[in-house]
C-alpha cells in the first residue's frame, strides 16, 4: 500500500493506491482480494463485472456468509459483452447461493463496475475482475479508501445499480434448464483462461 503524499489530509480518511502487476505466486490484486472477503465482520458488497471466482474465493465468500456476513455480488446478467464469462460466473453461483451469499445480475447492458465496500468502512474502486486473468496475469491498479462517505458514496451507487438487478434466488437458479446447466459447465472448464 502507498501512503497519500500529495493534497490536503482529509480528516478521518485514509486512501492508497495498489499497484498489481503479474508475478510469480499471489498477485497484490489476489491478496487485497482475499484481505477484503476475510476481514469483513458485517457487510461485504461487490460490484464485478467479470465474476469468475476459482475455487478458493467461492470458499472464502461462502464462509463469510456463514460466519454472519452479509455479502452481496452484482454482476453482468445475460447482456454481458462476453457471455463466456458469464456462463462461467454461474457455474460457481449454487455453493455460493446455499452458504447465504445473495448474487445479482445487471440485466439493462454490460456492467463494468468494479467496486467493493467492507464493513462501511474501507472501500476500492478498481479495475480488477475476479477472474483468473485478472488476478493473475494482467497489469491492475485498486484505489483504496478508509473513508466511511466514501464507502456510503460507493455503497449507494451500488444500491441505485441494483435497482436495474435481478436477484438470483436459489430454489429458482436449481430449476434452469439442463442445456442452461450444460453451457454453465462447459464455459466453467475454461474459467482458467477466462
Amino acid at each position: 500500500l502507498l501512503p497519500r503524499t500529495e493534497g490536503p489530509a482529509v480528516p478521518g480518511s485514509t486512501a492508497a493506491v495498489v499497484l498489481s502487476p503479474p508475478v510469480e505466486g499471489s498477485t497484490a490484486a489476489q491478496r487485497l482480494l482475499v484481505q477484503a472477503i476475510a476481514g469483513a465482520r458485517e457487510r461485504l458488497y461487490i460490484a464485478n463485472a467479470y465474476f469468475v471466482p476459482h475455487s478458493g474465493l467461492v470458499s472464502l465468500l461462502a464462509e463469510a456468509a456463514r460466519r454472519g456476513v452479509d455479502v452481496q455480488i452484482l454482476t453482468n446478467g445475460p447482456r454481458s459483452d462476453v457471455r463466456t464469462t458469464w456462463l462461467a460466473g454461474r457455474s460457481h453461483y449454487e455453493p455460493l447461493l446455499e452458504s447465504g451469499v445473495r448474487i445479482y445480475e445487471y440485466q439493462p447492458s454490460t456492467l463494468h463496475a468494479k467496486t467493493f465496500v467492507v464493513d462501511g468502512a474501507w472501500s476500492a474502486v478498481t479495475t480488477i475482475n475476479l477472474d483468473n486473468r485478472s488476478l493473475a496475469y494482467n497489469d491492475e491498479v485498486a484505489f483504496l479508501s478508509l473513508d466511511p462517505a466514501f464507502g456510503a458514496r460507493i455503497y449507494s451507487v451500488f444500491l441505485a445499480d441494483l435497482a436495474y438487478a435481478e436477484e438470483i434466488r436459489l430454489e429458482i437458479f436449481r430449476r434452469r434448464p439442463w442445456s442452461q446447466r450444460l453451457l454453465e459447465y462447459g464455459a466453467g472448464l475454461l474459467s482458467r483462461l477466462l
